[in-house]
């Protein structure tokens, strides 16, 4: 939907039919040509009829519509979009796929098994807002290929990347369901479940289903299975992706389902068989509405302007309009208006010039603008060039051993912090996408290598660059990079990718590892020894010309440099992570460029407006009163001015907020705009202007206003206060009473406070029993305490468990599983050395 951020500025509309009716009444006077004129200096002039009659028409319907884009780009056309962000967690889901030799097999509706599960997993993927997705393929053995992440695009692109045979002819389905588990036992979402896609029985793995079965009923996680594909003979074709050799045949399709439904049994879910896509999606589409759960959540309002291509199309009228005017009609030739002509044309070159600077976006200045954050989200960049092998850490360790090490204890330290991991050689790769799954990090972190990437070289601004993409997946936390690194690169991108951080207000944490004294360690072919130290002046002088160039932007993200070995430094980098309130939920603040577009504009339209109305003003009928007609000449112009500044002056009277009632209005208009960190100023306004004046009837309105502008910002202690405020009030109507119960209802609903919310909604029935809204939500409310009354009572033990067999149980088969995670880290290193020396 279209919307305006500066409505009023159409007001400016009313001077085109104002201009025609000063040429009506004879105040202004059109300028005009005579069909056959000569004497075009010293030139006959040939007219061509309808050709040239219907070309100047053209030009002044262009001009006029031009005149109208104009005015359109000034009041700043938007396009608003309404998004909304969690601010607590939603379910967890984790997609167990078989991808064994089978799932190449083509009975659903002509595809394979594996490509008809990934259809309905990016056909789920569309109606599970708040939720977030992790991945484990299964083979002969299982793999971890996405941890429970909220970046849906890594995801999306692992799903992809699966294959039938990658891991194997086997299916070892409680490997892959255990996998799964240990991943998501340490996750605080309210809900989370497991969803195993497969066409077989388990064959193949160490570890048996039904103990993974327990494993998962153990640590609250549902377990959903899906047998897929249709049973008897059907075709299957695949190419082999380990040995590139290509199968096609027939498969004779008869697997279990009573083993499958005896995991779905023990797992607390629900067995599915589906032999068609559309059944594949109602099934993954129940097991959502199954497993929802309640989330409280803000609105983001995205805005995308449009007053650049409305400005395109007025720039294209204009050049035809000019063309039109020069070159065919070639107006400027008339002798007997030529000086008025003239002076016409220099204003609208200007006027077109101030044009063209609106549509180039030149901005100066910032303002400040509050962003509502739920977390903290922090993407650790690691140098895995060669030069981190130089054995000069604490202890003789290699500096990326240390690294790891120092990563780790800051690890144990953090708490439901969304961290991802990026690799940085040459080039910078997501190696794990944000998540809090901390055991894959630190199975990474064990076997990390400069053998994980194929890339010569050292580019930390590409790595940061990464970094930055991968925190953009997650808008709605708080940010931050930090690198850990020795200082060594060899592009020089450092700075380039400091800048943009600081621009975009993430705070960046260089941390220093190695010596400053030159130590040597091989390259990457082996062979060619290289002198290596920590760069930390350098490293140095890099933040110190950032944080210059910084106060340009007006960023307050915190850039700075710390050696490892220094003390307390990793206390001094975890203190940079921002501090949440009781609700999971902190403003901040960001600083945007203010873009002047309508400063050029307004100029542009009174440079065209002036244009016409002095020329064609100074055009006055002969009278016969010679004095009349000169006093007329002289003073004319002057009162057009007086008219156009008097205007002026009324249009900004009547867009500025004079009174409590009109500070109302605006504040109105801009909630409706979604805008409302200014709505609470003009409503701010219209409170202490009721209150100065003792204006009792709009005061409550005001104040009631002012709170759901509050709540819409999350302040609810704010809001809270200004309802409370209405509501000791006395003398106010009960449409605004039961306003402020409703509100008061939601917003106890939102944060989880059902008994709240009930008893909200009930002061709301009884305020205006016929109203409907307010008895659905008492209703949902009441369902809500019930359902949470269940899952507290599910949560104690029965009779006979026994706590230590079973965390035994756990820990050994956890072990196993991190032991299989580290083992596929190594598999993803190049088996043979690199023969390049250009990391140094």
């Amino acid at each position: 939907m279209i919307d305006f951020q500066n409505p009023y500025g159409l007001i400016l509309l009313f001077f085109i039919p104002l201009f025609f009716l000063l040429r009506k009444i004879g105040i202004l006077k059109k300028i005009t040509f005579t069909a056959v004129l000569s004497d075009w200096n010293g030139k006959t002039y040939e007219w061509k009829g309808k050709i040239y009659q219907i070309l100047s028409i053209s030009s002044r319907i262009l001009t006029v519509l031009g005149f109208i884009l104009c005015v359109f780009a000034f009041a700043d056309p938007v396009i608003s979009e309404q998004k909304k962000i969690y601010t607590s967690l939603g379910t967890d889901i984790v997609f167990v796929v078989d991808c064994s030799p089978s799932m190449a097999a083509k009975d659903l509706n002509n595809e394979s098994r594996l490509e008809a599960s990934k259809d309905s997993i990016f056909f789920l993927l569309q109606q599970s807002e708040g939720c977030r997705f992790g991945l484990v393929a299964l083979g002969s053995n299982a793999s971890v290929e996405v941890p429970v992440t909220s970046d849906l695009d890594f995801f999306v692109q692992q799903v992809e990347n699966i294959s039938v045979g990658q891991l194997g002819n086997g299916s070892a389905i409680g490997d892959g369901v255990s996998t799964a588990v240990c991943h998501l036992a340490s996750s605080k979402a309210p809900r989370k479940c497991i969803v195993l896609l497969t066409d077989g029985e388990n064959n193949a793995g160490e570890i048996h289903p039904e103990t993974a079965a327990k494993l998962a009923v153990d640590n609250d996680i549902s377990i959903y299975v899906v047998g897929i594909g249709s049973k008897g003979t059907v075709p299957i074709d695949y190419v082999d992706p380990i040995t590139g050799k290509k199968y096609a045949g027939y498969l004779d399709s008869n697997f279990n389902a009573s083993s499958l439904k005896k995991i779905a049994e023990i797992g607390g879910g629900h067995y599915y068989e589906t032999k068609t896509i559309n059944e594949l999606n109602d099934v993954l589409s129940s097991v959502i509405l199954i497993e929802s759960t309640v989330q409280s959540y803000v609105y983001e309002i995205k805005t995308v302007k449009l007053y650049k291509k409305v400005l395109f199309l007025s720039i294209l009228f204009f050049l035809i309009v000019f063309f039109i005017r020069y070159f065919v009609l070639k107006e400027t030739k008339l002798l007997k208006y030529k000086k008025k002509l003239l002076f016409r044309e220099i204003l609208s070159f200007f006027s077109f010039l101030f044009i063209v600077l609106a549509y180039l976006g030149i901005s100066w200045g910032t303002y400040v603008t509050p962003v509502l954050k739920s977390g903290n989200s922090v993407a650790m960049v690691f140098d895995i060039s060669y030069s981190m092998l130089a054995n000069d850490g604490p202890e003789n360790v290699s500096r990326l051993e240390a690294a790891s090490v120092y990563a780790k204890k800051m690890l144990t330290r953090m708490n439901d912090v969304n961290i991802s991991v990026v690799a940085a050689k040459g080039e910078g790769i997501i190696a794990i996408p944000l998540t809090q799954d901390y055991s894959l990090i630190e199975s990474l972190l064990d076997v990390i290598s400069p053998e994980l990437m194929t890339m010569p070289g050292t580019s930390l601004g590409k790595g940061i660059l990464k970094a930055k993409e991968s925190l953009q997946k997650a808008n709605n936390t708080a940010g931050q990079i930090w690198v850990f690194t020795d200082g060594e690169e060899t592009d020089g991108e450092l700075q380039t990718s400091l800048e943009l951080c600081a621009k975009d207000g993430i705070p960046v944490v260089l941390i220093g590892f190695g010596n400053e004294k030159p130590s040597k360690t091989l390259a990457g072919d082996g062979k060619t020894m290289i002198e290596t130290s920590l760069r930390q002046k350098e490293l140095e002088l890099v933040i110190a010309k950032t944080v210059e160039k910084q106060k340009i932007y007006r960023r307050n993200a915190e850039i700075f440099y710390i050696n490892s070995q220094e003390r307390a430094s990793a206390s001094k980098v975890l203190a940079n992570l921002k501090n949440e309130d009781k609700d999971n939920v902190f403003t901040m603040y960001e600083s945007k460029p203010v873009e002047r577009f309508k400063f050029f504009l307004l100029i542009a339209l009174c440079l065209f407006s002036l244009g016409f109305i002095l020329t064609e003003g100074n055009l006055k009928k002969e009278r016969k009163d010679k004095d009349k007609k000169n006093t007329n000449k002289n003073t004319f112009s002057s009162i057009m001015i007086k008219f156009f500044v008097y205007s002026t002056f009324i249009l900004q009277l009547f867009t500025g907020c004079s009174s409590e009632t009109y500070n109302i209005l605006q504040g109105t208009q801009y909630f409706k705009q979604k805008k409302y960190h200014n709505s609470s100023i003009c409503f701010l306004e219209a409170v202490d202007n009721s209150a100065r004046k003792q204006n009792q009837e709009v005061l409550p309105y005001a104040l009631y206003n002012l709170g759901t502008s509050y709540a819409m910002l999350a302040e609810e202690d704010a809001a809270l206060e200004k309802y409370n405020q209405v509501l000791l009030m006395q003398g106010i109507s009960q449409e605004l009473q039961y306003s402020v119960y409703y509100n008061l209802g939601v917003m106890c609903f939102k944060n989880g406070d059902f008994q709240g919310a009930s008893e909200n909604f009930k002061q709301a029935i009884k305020i205006d029993n016929t109203k409907t809204d307010a008895k659905i939500n008492m209703e949902m409310s009441m369902q809500m305490i019930q359902t949470k009354t269940r899952q507290n009572e599910s949560k104690i033990n029965p009779a006979g468990h026994n706590p230590n067999a079973q965390n035994d149980t756990e820990e050994k088969i956890f072990k196993h599983i991190k032991e299989n995670d580290k083992k596929q880290w190594k598999n993803a290193e190049m088996s043979q050395k690199q023969n390049h020396a250009n990391d140094y």
